[in-house]
């Protein structure tokens, strides 16, 4: 019997690892209404003020090919720094080794519960750190960025709720993946969890960084002719 997430997760990879763990993902509303529920009345104001509003001028002659090499070079840092961080040295030590018999199983899960929420916090702020960071870039690089750059910064506000509910239920589900793993290993099972807990948190930083991936490749697509 599988279960169900209140909020559909429908992006790779994260999407085919709850399908593995015999998570249902909901039936998705179409995109334009889901977008109403998301935008307040004072989204959908600043929304058709931005699309009624003409593009600006790059401002900057030959900032695009600066933007693109920063760009880049900001999320292979990021994505490096924030995969090693995942593995943390002293936790995959511990899950190496057979779990202590007697030890209630939320005592021996809460230092890999506190991991998993360091983890989604840091990722969080360092991706809307950089998304902030990519939007002046894209604004001096040409003027259909400049008005993209506008544009996310309004769905940014709009779908952070959203995307917090979406990505709520993660710790219950790795809570009832350790429970498996338990009852079919009592004293090995840390090994199993911990790598079920890694592709979680690499399935979650592929979730997060769609939408900067987004304007990078809209970058990349938008070269002076």
């Amino acid at each position: 019997m599988t279960s169900t997430l209140p909020q559909p997760l429908n992006a790779e990879p994260l999407a085919r690892l709850l399908l593995q763990w015999g998570v249902a993902p909901a039936p998705a509303a179409p995109v334009a209404e889901r977008l109403g529920g998301w935008l307040g009345w004072a989204d959908a104001i600043g929304l058709s003020q931005v699309l009624a509003t003409p593009a600006a001028t790059a401002r900057h002659p030959g900032a695009h090919q600066q933007a693109v090499d920063w760009a880049g070079a900001a999320l292979a840092r990021l994505q490096d720094e924030l995969s090693a961080a995942f593995d943390d040295a002293l936790l995959a030590r511990d899950a190496a080794e057979p779990a202590p018999e007697g030890v209630p199983l939320a005592d021996l899960l809460a230092p890999f519960r506190l991991h998993h929420t360091q983890q989604q916090r840091s990722m969080a702020a360092r991706i809307a750190t950089l998304r902030e960071r990519l939007r002046p870039h894209l604004a001096d690089s040409s003027a259909a960025l400049a008005r993209l750059a506008q544009l996310d910064a309004l769905f940014e506000r709009a779908t952070a709720g959203p995307e917090r509910e979406r990505l709520a239920g993660l710790p219950a589900l790795l809570t009832q993946r350790a429970e498996r793993h338990q009852a079919a290993d009592p004293r090995g099972w840390r090994a199993r969890f911990w790598a079920d807990l890694q592709r979680a948190l690499r399935a979650e930083l592929d979730l997060r960084l769609q939408p900067v991936l987004g304007l990078i490749e809209a970058l990349h697509d938008d070269r002076p002719r």
